[in-house]
């Protein structure tokens, strides 16, 4: 198993390799995108990585969809006065 992902992994780098020299653009522009591309990654897992876990009820009070809680008298066995 971990020989398979290993071959696939080393084809895959070979094949983007590959493919980024022969591209049709420009070097200088296809380093440009790709540092672009890289930034906006990188951007986003921080991002990803600095925010908590949303909880339900959190979302629930800051307008989501979690689930509602119910309100009443749950779980009592009150007779009602006759």
């Amino acid at each position: 198993m971990l020989a398979l992902l290993r071959t696939s992994l080393r084809f895959f780098v070979i094949g983007f390799l590959a493919g980024t020299l022969f591209a049709p653009r420009s070097g200088a522009a296809t380093r440009a995108m790709l540092r672009e591309k890289f930034t906006v990654m990188v951007n986003q897992f921080l991002e990803l990585a600095a925010l908590p876990p949303i909880e339900s009820r959190t979302a629930v009070k800051n307008g989501g969809d979690g689930p509602t809680r119910r309100t009443g008298t749950r779980g009592t066995n009150a007779r009602s006065p006759s």
